[in-house]
């Protein structure tokens, strides 16, 4: 087994250990008394040393070493959590997580830039001494009037080492974690009798416990200390033998009276490994678009089936169920939890209110919420834009906080919710809100508006000015915003996303952003309309209803065309219209579709329904003069080709 294929499952381990960090530091700085928070920091700086020593990651290691000794005298009480401290850890982690990628990138190169960090580490610590894990051991006389503290590297040399290393259920690769050991173990000395055989660790049953024989110089307590600090190490059994054979027998009492043998050692190793494995995305992005093409083809055979013989209309029946219980299943192992996101923000919060001088308790909500991992992906950069924008527009200063009448502490809510089809993500802060006439005069002098449209204007229109291209109200540039570049970044990415930005906000009192979104972006259940000969797909998410409507349900209210349903009056506006296509209107009844965005409805008349559908949301490249109401493309049961329709750029169409 050769280290470097471990290099990703390194990285993405210290990934989440760094993330850990991070959440604890912020607990710390808020608790400089809480002992469960430096206990935490200390075991994943901890870990993150034993595995980039043994990946032979230097830079890693010996930065991830002065944090321990650091953090070691806190937790002894040596050292005290001021804010200079947890400021100095910060910046550690900081320099931690680029480390780990360039080690990770580049190989073992030596940072050149940590030694002024390294020496703050030291000076902190109360030791200006300079330490380097890679360089040789430096060999210590003992006092020979005190026999039997430790053994000669002579004495050690005669016999060997019989050693039991147990992996922590809770490890999600403990073969790897084996290996480690393994090779920690021949850093110090000669192996021999591996059980089970290296070749093994990957295997499925393989019980997380390994046993060898180790001929070394070193004492008993320092090999134990050694393969420990490999991470994820439930125990380390050592015991001297008389000898050092070659192989070690298949049953060693001394060992085996704790162990289980065996069928019994399968079974518990099978019973207590955690259920998780990690795999890569591009898999199960590979795995997505094969199973998107088996729901087309499904559809076709359905279609092609359909008055055929009863049994072959059985086999395509039972094909389909098949089928569409792998795309449920593949849909589930894609989702991921919103924690994967979130998790990120508290440290980018803390550092934003620290440089525009405010006081913020930031609340995140719903982090169970699953979505698809290449949705995830995709959402970071808007909720960080969303963020920003809070802390910088919405919360007050403490002075201006006091003076409204209001604590100095303002509350920044981050929240995630599923409602119905769509996924809810929210950032609402209790600041200053949006001034409804500071944005009118921007949009007055920049032409968005005219006065007499101004004047007329609901305030939830008023509220999506802000998200127009270029559009901002900040009158200086700020570290966090205020450069131009407005919610319109945001709006575009998450209508890329088949989902809708929501502003509302209630001045004085805050403001609340709403991302809605698709589930996933894979396959969706669309409803399939018909317009001048094409057909059209429309997501469900966005889709109340659909209705037939009489001529006298339909008529005019200030000059604009609205449809009767239920006693609502409900804006109604002709695909045919927004798609500039020519043709007349089918005669009778007029099919129209109820598109819900947000708190608004407005009908869409179409020539004809023509069902629903799932669909394989394809990435759609449009031409320079394409309109801009379209979010992908599929591919019908047919084999024809149809574009989807984005919801919230058709309502776009309609108010411009």
């Amino acid at each position: 087994m050769e280290l470097s294929q471990y290099a990703e499952l390194f990285l993405s381990e210290s990934r989440e250990h760094v993330s850990a960090i991070n959440h604890l530091l912020l607990t710390l700085e808020s608790d400089p008394g809480s002992r469960e928070a430096v206990e935490g920091v200390f075991r994943a700086v901890h870990t993150i040393k034993g595995m980039s020593a043994t990946m032979g990651y230097r830079a890693v290691a010996d930065l991830s070493h002065e944090m321990e000794n650091l953090l070691d005298r806190i937790r002894q009480g040596r050292a005290a959590a001021t804010d200079e401290t947890v400021d100095l850890l910060f910046s550690a982690c900081d320099a931690l997580e680029r480390s780990i990628e360039l080690a990770v990138e580049d190989g073992d190169e030596r940072q050149a830039d940590l030694e002024p960090l390294l020496a703050r580490l030291r000076i902190a610590a109360g030791d200006d001494r300079s330490f380097d894990l890679f360089a040789p051991e430096v060999s210590l006389s003992l006092d020979d009037g005190d026999p039997g503290t430790a053994e000669t590297p002579l004495q050690a040399a005669e016999g060997a080492l019989s050693v039991r290393v147990t992996i922590a259920r809770s490890s999600l690769l403990p073969g790897v974690r084996a290996f480690m050991a393994l090779k920690k173990a021949r850093e110090m000395g000669e192996v021999a009798g591996v059980e089970p055989a290296e070749t093994s660790f990957d295997a499925s049953d393989f019980s997380g416990v390994v046993r060898f024989t180790l001929r070394t110089g070193e004492s008993v307590e320092a090999v134990r200390h050694a393969l420990s600090a490999v991470g994820e190490v439930d125990g380390v059994e050592v015991v001297e033998r008389a000898a050092a054979p070659e192989v070690v027998p298949a049953a060693t009492p001394t060992l085996e009276e704790v162990a289980p043998t065996g069928g019994d050692r399968v079974a518990a190793g099978a019973a207590g490994r955690s259920r998780h494995i990690r795999v890569d995305l591009r898999r199960l992005d590979a795995l997505m678009n094969q199973v998107g093409e088996l729901v087309i083809v499904r559809d076709r055979l359905r279609r092609l089936a359909s008055g055929a013989e009863a049994e072959l209309a059985e086999s395509v029946d039972l094909a389909s169920r098949l089928i569409g219980e792998l795309q449920d299943e593949i849909m589930h192992a894609r989702l991921a939890p919103v924690s994967q996101v979130f998790d990120r923000f508290p440290r980018l919060v803390r550092d934003a209110a620290r440089s525009l001088g405010k006081k913020v308790d930031f609340v995140i909500e719903g982090k169970e919420i699953e979505l698809d991992r290449s949705m995830l992906d995709e959402i970071g950069d808007p909720v960080v834009h969303l963020l920003r924008n809070s802390l910088d527009h919405g919360i007050e200063t403490p002075a201006e906080r006091r003076a409204a009448g209001k604590p100095e502490t303002g509350t920044l809510r981050l929240s995630a919710a599923r409602e119905r089809s769509r996924i809810v993500i929210r950032v609402e802060d209790d600041g200053r809100g949006i001034h409804r006439d500071r944005v009118l005069r921007k949009a007055l002098a920049t032409g968005l508006v005219t006065r007499d449209e101004a004047a007329a204007m609901p305030d939830e229109e008023v509220w999506r000015l802000i998200a127009r291209p270029g559009f901002s109200t900040a009158e200086t540039v700020t570290d966090v915003s205020g450069r131009g570049v407005g919610l319109d970044v945001v709006a575009t990415r998450v209508r890329a996303l088949g989902g809708m930005l929501e502003v509302d906000s209630r001045p004085g009192d805050g403001t609340t952003m709403s991302l809605q979104l698709p589930a996933t972006l894979a396959i969706v259940r669309a409803l399939l309309v018909r317009q001048s000969g094409e057909t059209y797909a429309l997501p469900l998410t966005h889709v109340g209803e659909t209705v037939h409507l009489l001529a006298d349900e339909i008529g005019t209210v200030k000059g604009k065309t609205v449809a009767f349903i239920r006693e609502e009056v409900v804006p109604l506006l002709g695909l045919r219209q927004i798609l500039r296509t020519n043709g007349t209107r089918p005669e009778g009844k007029r099919a129209a579709v109820i598109l819900e965005v947000g708190e608004q409805r407005i009908g869409l008349e179409v020539d004809a329904l023509v069902g629903q559908q799932e669909i394989v949301v394809k990435q759609f490249d449009a031409t320079a003069d394409t309109l801009r109401l379209f979010s992908g493309a599929t591919i019908l049961s047919d084999g024809r080709p149809a574009l989807i329709l984005d919801a919230g750029s058709v309502l776009g169409a309609a108010n411009g």
